[in-house]
Parts: C-alpha cells; structure tokens; sequence
C-alpha cells in the first residue's frame, strides 16, 4: 500500500509540474485572444525554440542557468514581435479574415525545420541546474526541478494577472482586449499594444519550453504535443478566463499522470475523452461565459 501512495504522490507532483507549465503556455494563447480575436498556433514551436536556445545558453555558452531563462524569455518576445508584425498584421485587416490561422501553423512549420537544420532532429539531455538529486518526502521521491516547476510556471501566471490588472500597461492591454475602438479614443496606441500582447504571449512560452526541457528532453519536435494541450487546456478551461485556463492546465496535467498509473498507453486518449465530454456538457468550458443573444 506505502508504494501505491508513493506512486500517487509522484504522479501528483509530476501532474501539477506539466500542468502548471499548460497553463503556462495557454495563459498566451488567452492574452492574444481577448486583444486582437487570433491565437498563434506556432505557440509549441516559441516552446521549443526558448527550450533549444536556453540549452546553448546554459550548456554551451556556460552561462548561469538563470541568464539562459531572461535569454531565451527575450528572444522567443522578440520572436513575438516578429510574429505579429509579418504574420498577423498584415492578414487582420479585414474583420473576417481567418488568414492568420496559416500564418501562424506556417510559421510554426518554418521554425520546426530551422530548428532541425540549426541543432538536428535528435533529443538532446538538457542537464537539471539542481542536479540529479531526488528530495525523499515519506515514501516518495521527488525531484527539486519539479517543485520549481510548480512555484515558477504558476507564480508567472499570477504576475502576469497582476501585471494586467494592476499596472497601467496592463489595464491598457485589458482596454484594448475590452473595446479597442474606445481605447484608441481614449488615446492607447492600440497596435503598440497588439505587439505587447504577442511580445508576452510568446515569452510566456518560451519560458515554459526552459522550464520543461529538463524533464523532457530539448529537441525540434518537443513543442508540438504541449502546445496542442495547453490549446486544450484554454478550451477546457475557457478562453476568455484566466483562472478557468489555469485550472484546465493542471487538470489535464493531473489526469494524464494519474491515468499513467493505470494504463500509459491510454492515458492521452482517456484525458482528450473527458474534455470531450465536459465540453458537451459546457460548451464554453469550466468557467467560460456564456452568450446570451436577444431576439
């Protein structure tokens, strides 16, 4: 019985680690919605990219592994920038436009191959900067780099509401998001902040593809399963909420390690299953809103 509760522990632990980090990722994809009606479905490949340039950052740079975090969170913002500027802007000036939706899957497709030709198509080790020491709670062994996980991924979230909620770039980016016409009455550069909204959408990501290398292995391929869970946990969660988002993230999280435990090969399949189901029962997710339309 001490070994199942071990397992379960772990499997705890673990969940609410790549959890956090879905949540992580969803919270971009939740700020480009409500700004400008897009998401960016290359979100997996800025993972990806901020995991493979904190590696050469970290490993073959040698520099302290927290310069290669500010590192590869300021390139995948930069990235951002780039992203909606020549991929995004040019294709929503018509209301109805879905263009943005290639642009973005284009993208992501370009810096999966740029990823293979520059570091190759093979997992690399990204080295855990606390070591390979396990933490013995009860039964139970836990790895430090886990509980980081947990403490950074889910404290940036909250920063980041913080940020939009309390800061005056913040309530300007929630203007916007709210009425972007009466904001740029109002006098707030509304495409300045479009690109903030992509600049912090992409970095969101790019850190948590440093955050989760170590646990998965850095290579080209890596972001394209977490991006389509943390796509999944916004939907699950619902889009237009933040805190609904963030739980979605652990919950999948959760479910897919503790469905590990019964079955690994049924796991992603049972967890997609039971958002069918919630989503059939709520459409617009745990805690999206509902529309109600006046006839």
């Amino acid at each position: 019985m001490s070994l199942f509760f071990a397992k379960l522990w772990q499997a705890l632990v673990s969940g609410l680690s790549i959890g956090s980090i879905y949540a992580l990722i969803a919270e971009g994809y939740y700020i480009t919605f409500v700004t400008t009606g897009a998401l960016n479905f290359g979100q997996g490949e800025f993972l990806m990219i901020g995991a493979l340039f904190g590696l050469t950052c970290y490993v073959t740079f040698g520099l302290p592994y927290a310069v290669a975090v500010i590192a590869a969170v300021l390139l995948t913002g930069v990235m951002g920038a780039a992203l909606e500027r020549g991929a995004i802007r040019p294709v929503m000036r018509h209301a109805l436009s879905l263009s943005w939706v290639l642009s973005t899957v284009a993208v992501s497709i370009i810096l999966k191959n740029a990823a293979v030709n520059l570091w190759g198509p093979e997992q690399i080790k990204f080295p855990s900067p606390f070591g390979e020491a396990v933490l013995q709670i009860g039964s139970a062994g836990i790895f430090p780099l886990e509980l980081f996980i947990i403490v950074a991924a889910l404290g940036t979230v909250f920063a980041v509401q913080m940020l939009l909620r309390r800061s005056l770039l913040g309530k300007a980016l929630i203007a916007v998001a709210f009425n972007r016409n009466a904001a740029a009455v109002m006098g707030i550069n509304v495409p300045r902040m479009v690109v903030f909204a992509f600049v912090l959408s992409s970095a969101l990501a790019g850190l948590g593809g440093i955050l989760i290398a170590p646990i998965t292995f850095a290579w080209a391929y890596m972001g394209t399963v977490p991006g389509i869970k943390a796509f999944a946990a916004a939907i699950f969660g619902g889009l237009e909420n933040p805190i609904g988002i963030l739980i979605g993230g652990l919950v999948i999280g959760l479910l897919e390690q503790l469905l590990g435990m019964v079955n690994s090969n049924l796991k992603e399949g049972i967890t997609f299953f039971f958002i069918l189901i919630v989503l059939a029962i709520r459409p617009t997710g745990l805690m999206g809103r509902r529309e109600i339309t006046k006839v």
